[in-house]
C-alpha cells in the first residue's frame, strides 16, 4: 500500500474516533451548558461574543466548536435546526470535558503535562511513517494545537478514571441495582389511555392528569377495578381487553417515556400518569418475566452505561459542589 494510502486510512481513522467520541458524549448531553455552572456572556459585549461559555475561568470559543463540529461531522449539511443542536450539544460537551477534568486534577486523577507530552511525541512518530506533518495532521483534522492537547489530556485522564473505577465488584453491584435494564427482562404491561386533543392547552393537559389520579386512587383503594377503570374511562383500541399491551422490553416497542415508567413497577402495581405522544397513560404491570442473563453476560453493555452514568454524576456533583 502506498505512503498516501496510509495517510488517507490514518486521518480517516482519526476523524471516524473523533465522530465516535462526539456521539457517545452528545447522548450524555442531558441539561444545558448554563445547568453546568458555566456562565453565558452578555450578548451585547464586542469583546465576548465569541465565548459561548466560560467554566473555572476557561473560555470556550465559537471557534473551537466550529472546529469540534467540523472535524466529527466533516461535510455533512445541516438544516438550521439541526446546526443550532449541534452547536449547542458541542458546547455542553466541552463544558462538561473542562468541569469533569477539572474535578479529576482536583483529585490527583489527571493526566499530567508529561503524559500528555508523551501521547503527542508517539503521535508524530506514527505519523512520521507515512509522510505526514504534524501540522499537516492538525490541518487535515481540523484541529490547533491547543484543541490536541485538551482532548488528549480528556482521553488519558477519563479512560484512567474508568479503568480504576469499573471493577467487577463496582459493575457487579450496579447491575444487581439495575437489573431489568439490561438482563432482558420483559414487563406485560396494560394500560389506560386518555387523548390528548389536537392542539390542547396546559390547562385541558391538567385536567386529564388530575382524572387520571382520581382513576388511580379509585383502583388503589379498590372502589373501582382496573377492569372497570379501563372499560368505563379508556380511549384506546385495547378499551375491551382490559387495556392488555402484551410484553414490552426496554427496547420497545412502546415509546420511551412509557417503557420507562413500565420497568419502574412492581407486578400488579399501578403508574401515576405518563405522558407519550398517544396522550397520557395510567400503566399497570401484570407480570414480569425475569432473564436468567447475569453481569457478566452483559458486560460492555454494563460499562458502556456505567460510564454514562458516571460522567453525568460527577457533572452534577462538580456543579452543585460549585465547583470546589
Amino acid at each position: 500500500m502506498t505512503s498516501l494510502a496510509y495517510r488517507s486510512i490514518f486521518v480517516i481513522s482519526a476523524k471516524v474516533k473523533l465522530f465516535t467520541c462526539w456521539l457517545v458524549f452528545a447522548l450524555l448531553c442531558l441539561d444545558s451548558a448554563e445547568a453546568c455552572g458555566c456562565q453565558q456572556p452578555a450578548s451585547g459585549d464586542s469583546t465576548t461574543q465569541n465565548i459561548l461559555a466560560t467554566i473555572n475561568e476557561q473560555a470556550i470559543t465559537s471557534d473551537q466548536v466550529a472546529r469540534d463540529l467540523q472535524r466529527t461531522l466533516g461535510d455533512r449539511q445541516l438544516s438550521p435546526i439541526e446546526k443550532k443542536k449541534a452547536i449547542e450539544l458541542t458546547t455542553k460537551k466541552l463544558v462538561d470535558q473542562h468541569i469533569t477534568l477539572d474535578f479529576l486534577t482536583k483529585r490527583g486523577l489527571a493526566a499530567n503535562s508529561s503524559e500528555v507530552d508523551l501521547q503527542i511525541e508517539n503521535l508524530k512518530s506514527e505519523l512520521q511513517t507515512i509522510d505526514l506533518s504534524f501540522a499537516e495532521y492538525l490541518d487535515e483534522t481540523f484541529q490547533t494545537n491547543e484543541d490536541l492537547r485538551f482532548q488528549t489530556k480528556w482521553q488519558i485522564s477519563w479512560k484512567r478514571y474508568l479503568k480504576n473505577k469499573l471493577s467487577d465488584e463496582f459493575l457487579q453491584s450496579y447491575f444487581e441495582k439495575n437489573k431489568r435494564r439490561f438482563d432482558g427482562t420483559e414487563i406485560k404491561t396494560a394500560h389506560l389511555l386518555i387523548k390528548i386533543p389536537a392542539n390542547g392547552s396546559p390547562t385541558q393537559e391538567q385536567r386529564i392528569n388530575r382524572q387520571l389520579l382520581e382513576i388511580r386512587k379509585q383502583i388503589l383503594s379498590r372502589t373501582l377495578s382496573w377492569q372497570e377503570a379501563v372499560k368505563d374511562h379508556s380511549e384506546a383500541p385495547t378499551r375491551l381487553s382490559g387495556g392488555s399491551l402484551g410484553w414490552i422490553s426496554l427496547q420497545g416497542p412502546m415509546p420511551p417515556s412509557f417503557t420507562a415508567a413500565a420497568f419502574q413497577l412492581s407486578k400488579n402495581e399501578v403508574s401515576l400518569p405518563v405522558k407519550t405522544k398517544f396522550g397520557i397513560h395510567l400503566i399497570r404491570c401484570e407480570s414480569v418475566r425475569d432473564s436468567a442473563l447475569g453481569w457478566k453476560d452483559v458486560r460492555a453493555k454494563l460499562e458502556k452505561q456505567a460510564s454514562r452514568d458516571l460522567w453525568q454524576a460527577i457533572v452534577k456533583q462538580h456543579k452543585t459542589a460549585g465547583a470546589k
